[in-house]
């Protein structure tokens, strides 16, 4: 049984239970081994066995556990190992030097005195588990009547163990004859009946109950409340976990202090820092806990338990019970108190602060009243005053173009009638002509903008773009522009305003006009058509706008530094934009390659009136392209 320790994984805790893990003792147990490991410096693995009958499909004996665990840690070297219970010191004091290389164990037991050899084997004995001695006192001093003290466990080792540690301790009584019966591998069923027929001579201790007669698995303080509820002597227990349940209580054993205890042992053994513990040191982790329900139940007086006992699921008195709700209805009213006080004085103040609200409302009202009659007044002045102005601007527009006019017209006529070709006087004319056309221009220019800053006078109709764009490009040619114009003559019928359209672009022509005349090139005009928008653009190849101005020149007076040799209000520009904007639409401005500039005016379109409009209209994207 003994294998080649050399090759096999140094470290870790190895923790051998006698009992079942469905034994809350247990559980609890582990749950403080495994909470010091975590708040340990460093990892340390925990391998965790128990000797109970699930795990192998008979009941072991020793050599056959000593076998299964030497296949299954044939690979493993444990640095100490915590054998809890009887059966495990005692397999762990036999098989363990040969199976784990001699790795130091920490004992959990009550009486290391009772295990012969095995007991000093562990090198770290942790005396714990319940004072069983103590609690058969307890309950007989509790019961003066009691004649018979009746155990209850399940069939297993350490239930015989513990009944043989219990009829030692009522074996030491000497005040009356105490007669023991031991109830044992019994069926629950048969366990509850026999308890309800129990004397009231009778006191019962339950030490644990995991596997009953038929082999069914049960947990322990399941059982335990079963068995107190049927029992018809009062009930005690050796574990913290039974009470609770329906017991009156013991000196019960407190697993998590014995987890805590064993694995600060076994720790400090793998690590090498144990010390022996002084002369009589010891660690027990029981002591005196009661149900005062129970004590209620069967009439049990408190002067009857032990010093330090621990009590619990005490009902408070009255006092006690209620001495929350007091302090808190105390303060509720004080509170309360507080709270008359301050809404008395609220409500004296509210008054003042309403009386005064009332004359800055009165106040306020007459401020208003008086700022709106200002305002009334300042609005008709100023529509007095552009009305004024329209009629000046109209007045102006006609004194203007009416000698315009007559100079234009008689200007045609020297043309007719007088030699053009001598003394420059052809030139001259030329010039009176062009200037006449600028001073027009600029009139109809300025007079447009005012109006669609003022009136807003969107009067969207259905209308041919290619009437549009030849109406507007044949004027641009009167004034000696040389424009190029796409196939326009197959765009449907759109709905906008065309007035207004036309506006702007006879502004974008006239613009690309001043600059690309200059070089002599002719202006491109394009049209296209798509399912949402009409899109016009005009391109040019003059100097084209600087990058820094680009961003600029949409507004209203703006000229950029390159244009103050070039005719021009900085009107024109900002009117197309207006207009694009009163559509709900947008003029863009791109450099054009080679050299030049491109303006792209795009016009949403009403679908819903195109539709009623011309319900066959083609409604697929059309462009037209610069002929050349």
């Amino acid at each position: 049984m003994a294998r080649p320790l050399a090759a096999a994984e140094a470290g870790g805790i190895l923790f051998v239970s006698s009992f079942s893990p469905t034994v809350r003792w247990t559980e609890a147990m582990l749950a403080a081994v495994n909470e010091e490991l975590a708040a340990h410096e460093r990892p340390i693995n925990l391998y965790v066995e128990f000797l109970d009958r699930s795990r192998l499909p008979a009941t072991p004996d020793p050599a056959e556990w000593a076998a299964f665990l030497a296949s299954k840690y044939r690979d493993i070297r444990p640095g100490a190992i915590i054998a809890d219970g009887a059966p495990a010191i005692e397999l762990m004091a036999a098989f363990g030097p040969g199976l784990f290389g001699g790795a130091p164990m920490v004992g959990v037991f009550p009486r290391f005195e009772d295990l012969g050899e095995a007991g000093k084997a562990a090198i770290v004995p942790v005396t714990t588990g319940p004072h069983i001695d103590r609690t058969v006192n307890m309950a007989l001093n509790q019961w003066p009547d009691a004649r018979t003290l009746v155990i209850v466990s399940d069939n297993g080792g350490p239930s015989h163990h513990l009944a043989k540690i219990i009829r030692a301790a009522v074996t030491g009584r000497t005040d009356r004859r105490i007669k023991v019966e031991h109830l044992s591998d019994y069926r629950i069923e048969d366990l509850e009946n026999t308890l309800a027929a129990l004397p009231r001579d009778s006191v019962v201790l339950y030490t644990h109950l995991s596997v009953d007669a038929l082999g069914r698995h049960f947990r322990p303080e399941e059982v335990a409340g079963r068995l107190a509820k049927a029992s018809s002597a009062p009930f005690y227990v050796l574990f913290d976990s039974d009470i609770g349940s329906g017991a009156i209580g013991g000196f019960v054993n407190n697993s998590r202090v014995a987890g805590r205890v064993a694995i600060r042992a076994a720790l400090q053994l793998a690590d090498g820092t144990w010390h022996p513990p002084a002369p009589g040191e010891s660690h027990y982790s029981s002591g005196a806990v009661v149900d005062w329900r129970q004590l209620r139940r069967w009439g049990i007086p408190d002067q009857t338990l032990p010093p330090d006992t621990e009590i619990r699921f005490r009902q408070p008195s009255l006092l006690e019970e209620y001495l929350l709700e007091a302090l808190a209805a105390l303060a509720f009213i004080g509170v309360l108190s507080a709270a008359l006080l301050l809404i008395s004085v609220l409500y004296v103040q509210r008054g003042r602060l309403a009386h005064a609200l009332r004359d800055a409302n009165g106040r306020l009202e007459e401020r208003v009243t008086a700022r709106t009659r200002d305002i009334e007044r300042a609005l008709m002045g100023e529509q007095a005053a552009r009305l004024r102005l329209r009629t000046f601007l109209d007045m102006a527009t006609h004194e203007f173009k009416t000698p315009l006019a007559v100079i234009d017209s008689s200007a045609q006529m020297l043309e007719r009638l007088v030699d053009t070709e001598r003394e420059g006087v052809g030139r001259r004319l030329s010039l009176i002509r062009r200037s006449v056309r600028r001073v027009v221009d600029l009139v109809e220019t300025c007079l447009a903008g005012e109006r669609v800053d003022e009136e807003i006078p969107l009067k969207p109709v259905p209308f041919a773009p290619a009437g549009l764009v030849g109406m507007v490009v044949e004027r641009q040619r009167g004034h000696g522009a040389t424009i190029l114009v796409g196939d326009v003559a197959a765009l449907p019928t759109v709905i906008a305003d065309p007035d207004l359209l036309a506006i702007a672009l006879d502004a974008l022509l006239d613009n690309a006009r001043r600059y690309a005349m200059a070089k002599g090139s002719a202006i491109e005009v394009a049209a296209r058509r798509t399912d949402t928008r009409l899109v016009l653009s005009v391109a040019d190849r003059g100097p084209g706008v600087p990058e820094s101005e680009s961003l600029r020149i949409f507004e209203k007076y703006y000229r950029g530094m390159d244009s103050r040799a070039t005719p021009g209000t900085g009107i024109g520009l900002n009117l197309v934009k207006t207009i694009a904007e009163l559509h709900g639409g947008t003029v863009g401005y791109s450099p054009r390659d080679g050299g030049g500039s491109v303006f792209t005016l795009t016009i949403p379109l009403d679908r819903d009136g195109e539709r009623a409009a011309s319900p066959d209209a083609d409604l697929t994207e059309q462009s037209s392209a610069p002929v050349r």
